[in-house]
């Protein structure tokens, strides 16, 4: 198999033509000849021609060209349309290769999609499930068990405040007194306790002491039609050695309720100056609400005794305990028996 002298690929002896000078195979598209045309005896190939002698222009490859054929401008050739046809033919067989395998890539994405998305499914049908199961037993449950657990941790807190209490029987709360920066807490609190009557000396007097932050609360008063504010005096905690003490103190003071800043020489306008019970927060708020309770409902009495809260509605009644935020809902209110 000779190569062509053209284009220099291959060509078999039977598709192509020779030189009769130089024994050159040519494809007949190469030089110009028509596949159904038959050579001229003594063909010679375009190079062999431009090596003649010239004697006119009809000696060049051209004009010689146009002189032994009449086709100058002939359409492709058979084979050079084959050529072309198997180039589009490998190119589309490419593509298409390259297309496959995106698709193939695309179906095995869209698959492990399908199969996250039906992992999330059934992960949320089990959720679903497990909240429905939930429900159910939540409205088919006994209360009772849970309303037993309430109960004992209402009673704990009321055990516990009541412990709480009795670490303060010997205490006392002195409010009313306005505060000074040189004043001896001590000396206010002998002071007071001599013009309730009770002579106290430094061994009746354990602590004394404010509580709260200074310039915690302000109060607003009136005067000659200008509104000013001052500091509400925090209150004097008192506790006394002797328990004893403490109920002469506190009997004392609700002997003579009248007790006044004036009484104890204190400059400033005359304000009441009270001696209670010093009670725990808890119980604090809840005398504070049975007080309010007892004035909506007409009740006569509202009072503590040994850090506990005692309420009658009017004399020759028995006194009730209030012993919880229940309690005042039950005796004031009638909700459930007292």
């Amino acid at each position: 198999m000779a190569k062509c002298g053209g284009c220099g690929q291959f060509i078999a002896a039977s598709a192509g033509i020779r030189c009769s000078k130089c024994t050159g195979c040519y494809h007949r598209a190469c030089v110009g000849v028509p596949a159904a045309a038959t050579p001229a005896p003594g063909w010679l190939c375009p190079g062999c021609k431009a090596k003649l002698p010239k004697t006119d222009n009809s000696a060049t490859p051209v004009k010689s060209a146009a002189a032994d054929f009449t086709e100058t401008n002939s359409p492709p050739t058979d084979t050079t349309a084959s050529l072309d046809l198997a180039r589009e033919i490998r190119s589309f067989r490419e593509e298409l290769s390259t297309l496959r395998a995106e698709i193939r890539d695309m179906r095995q994405e869209t698959a492990d999609f399908r199969a996250a998305i039906g992992g999330c499914n059934e992960r949320m049908d089990e959720v679903e499930h497990r909240v429905t199961n939930l429900e159910q037993r939540f409205e088919a449950r006994d209360p009772s068990p849970y309303d037993h657990l309430e109960e004992t941790i209402a009673d704990l807190k009321l055990q516990l405040n009541e412990r709480d209490q009795d670490l303060l029987l010997n205490d006392v709360i002195v409010s009313g007194i306005p505060e000074s920066k040189a004043e001896n807490p001590a000396h206010l609190i002998k002071t007071v306790s001599l013009k309730l009557g009770i002579a106290l000396d430094d061994r009746d007097i354990v602590n004394v002491e404010r509580l709260g932050m200074v310039r915690r609360n302000f109060v607003t008063t009136a005067s000659q039609g200008d509104i000013t504010e001052r500091p509400r005096p925090r209150v004097i905690a008192v506790r006394l050695s002797r328990r004893a003490v403490r109920e002469q103190l506190i009997r004392a003071a609700r002997v003579r309720r009248g007790l006044t800043t004036a009484d104890l020489d204190l400059p400033g306008q005359p304000r009441g100056v009270y001696v209670n019970e010093n009670l725990t927060r808890s119980n604090a708020r809840l005398f504070r609400t049975t007080r309010e309770a007892a004035q909506r409902q007409k009740f006569k009495y509202v009072w503590t005794k040994e850090g506990r809260i005692y309420v009658r509605k009017e004399d020759g009644v028995s006194a009730l305990r209030v012993r919880s935020e229940a309690d005042i809902r039950k005796i004031f209110f009638g909700d459930g028996p007292v």
